[in-house]
């Protein structure tokens, strides 16, 4: 009977920061050779890597028997166990294998399986282990792996290291994975062992967009990958993902199926940030997380079967889908949506989550400034006007007005002047657009000095850090900051001396009638930026809003019909490759 891998059971290095997200060492004690027992002393695997999700995979596949097989030496009790309605319950236990089976897991109607070793001696050591199973596989799955790069070396070279060595050690990702490295600064200088399935191609700095949409005509122009894998160049990749990922195509019942990596976050590694996300094109925040601040070491999170969710899309920090899904290109928007549109138009629908494919990366609110905003303005009003049929030009302008108010009231003059600059640039038309030189608006765009998170000084550090307030107490904020003009009406004798002190994250609309300075700080890290009060600004900003708002409303039926008349053209192979320099 031969035995298919589907996931290892891993044990962490020492040094890792949340050993507890790979296992549990109860009284044992971890060191680099694996997890070291002494007799009665019990591990456990019932972690965000270690359990097996049998509920999902009964779902989307159709294996029958699993098997747990474990790398230990010395004597000990091995057992399999399956969860289910808040119960633990062992389906097989033995102290002369190294292995334990499920002959069907959908017979148990578990939610999770996992693994728990108990010393019989002293001296027993853990290595680890891997879930089989002898169903054999649906399909075959070659990945192509596509990363697009600019000038972060530290973690492009190690995601690199990483996949070259589980491509070469690990022998059910042994000739199923290629990767494409899109090196956008065309400076990247790896070192790659010979014979390993690594390419660096330099481009043009042409955004994500233009480096995933390089890298997905390559893999469809050569014809070996059955999915491709779009990946981050500033993440610390999970190598587990890649050989979980590969199982779960290989068994999936539905061949439409797309993976997404949930992002964890790097400052607190514990910590999940999102597991895919759904789209409001009606909200003014229209990107709404799921599985957002989940506790990954929380046991009663990570055993219980959480069924499928609604995913709109699935950002490109890590997400995966089939090749025959791929017959069109991104949208050339540098940065900010591409994934959005992507998956709006495209893979969303079929997307889910497996435990263990996962990634690392760095909080957002310590990388959006005042050009996120531009972006965010002009690329997701594109997205909104080319995917949704439903949406008019009362949706655009009340999100534009109502994000526009928060920053124009809360000292944001920048992110209000980026934002106009955004709407703009959507407001000229897609003939414009396709003129854009996407390298030198970038280039133009980032050099914004101002609203962007720097190292405090003393004295601001001094000043602490006060939470969020209530939702009624900012709805007073809001309601106030017409009548006052932003603070600007308000007599000097009433406003505060002091400087307020607000989240990074927020726009503090009710803080800035009183305080002529605010200090936007990180809740966790010692950074953040001063925002002062600018009367002459504030009117300006309230202006153009205003004027541009009024544009939108008269153009935006004409905008609409363009825009998607011209798609064709914006997504095509030839215009991508002219972008290229090909």
């Amino acid at each position: 009977m031969t035995a298919h891998p589907l996931a290892r059971i891993l044990v962490p290095a020492p040094d890792f920061s949340e050993p507890s997200l790979y296992v549990r060492t109860g009284d044992g004690v971890l060191r680099s050779d694996g997890v070291h027992l002494d007799v009665n002393q019990r591990v456990t695997f019932d972690t965000a890597f270690g359990v097996f999700a049998a509920g999902r995979w009964s779902r989307l596949t159709s294996i029958a028997d699993l098997t747990a097989t474990i790398d230990v030496s010395g004597r000990c009790q091995i057992e399999l166990i399956a969860y289910a309605n808040g119960v633990d319950t062992v389906v097989q236990s033995s102290s002369t294998e190294s292995s334990v089976t499920c002959a069907d897991i959908r017979d148990l109607g578990a939610e999770s399986f996992f693994v728990a070793v108990t010393a019989l001696e002293d001296g027993v050591v853990v290595r680890g282990g891997e879930w089989s199973t002898a169903t054999s596989p649906a399909r075959d799955v070659r990945l192509g792996v596509a990363i697009t790069t600019f000038n972060r070396q530290e973690y492009v070279l190690a995601t690199i290291d990483k996949l070259v060595h589980i491509e070469s050690t690990v022998p059910n990702v042994r000739g199923h994975l290629k990767v494409l490295v899109v090196d956008n600064a065309q400076n990247l200088q790896p070192t790659i062992p010979a014979g390993a399935p690594v390419r660096v191609l330099p481009n043009p700095n042409l955004g994500g967009a233009g480096g995933f949409a390089r890298g997905i005509i390559e893999f469809r122009e050569e014809g070996w990958s059955t999915h491709i894998v779009l990946m981050d160049d500033d993440i610390s990749l999970e190598p587990e993902s890649i050989m979980r990922t590969i199982s779960l195509l290989s068994y999936a019942n539905d061949p439409d199926l797309c993976i997404h990596g949930a992002m964890m976050s790097e400052e607190q590694p514990w910590m999940q940030f999102e597991a895919g996300s759904a789209y409001e094109f009606r909200s003014v925040y229209p990107l709404r997380a799921h599985g957002r601040g989940i506790d990954l070491r929380s046991r009663s999170e990570m055993v219980r079967d959480h069924l499928e969710i609604d995913i709109d899309y699935s950002a490109w920090w890590f997400t995966v889908f089939p090749m025959h899904l791929a017959k069109e290109n991104p949208l050339p928007v540098f940065v900010r949506g591409d994934d959005v549109a992507f998956g709006l138009m495209h893979t969303g629908k079929h997307t889910v989550t497996l435990n263990g494919i996962a990634v690392w990366h760095a909080d957002f609110a310590l990388k959006n400034n005042p050009s996120s905003l531009y972006y965010e303005v002009r690329n997701f009003a594109l997205i909104d006007t080319l995917v949704f049929d439903d949406h008019k030009w009362r949706h655009l302008a009340w999100r534009y007005l109502s994000f526009g108010f928060r920053n124009a009231y809360s000292h944001r003059y920048a992110s209000a002047e980026y934002m106009i600059w955004g709407m703009k640039d959507f407001l000229a038309g897609p003939d414009e657009w396709m003129k854009i030189d996407h390298a030198a608006k970038h280039d133009e765009i980032r050099q914004v000095s101002e609203e962007k998170a720097m190292p405090l000084s003393d004295e601001l550090q001094s000043l602490g850090f006060t939470p969020p307030r209530s939702k009624l107490y900012r709805l007073g904020g809001f309601l106030l900051a017409p009548f006052t003009g932003a603070g600007h009406w308000v007599p000097p004798f009433v406003r505060s001396g002091k400087m307020g002190v607000a989240q990074i994250d927020v726009r503090a609309v009710g803080l800035a009638i009183r305080h002529d300075e605010i200090l936007y700080r990180h809740p966790r890290f010692e950074e953040g930026f001063v925002c002062q009060r600018d009367r002459e600004r504030f009117i300006r900003i309230r202006r153009e809003v205003f004027r541009t708002s009024w544009q939108l409303v008269r153009s935006y039926n004409s905008l609409k019909k363009a825009y998607r008349a011209k798609y064709p053209e914006m997504v095509s192979t030839e215009a991508w490759k002219a972008r290229c320099g090909l």
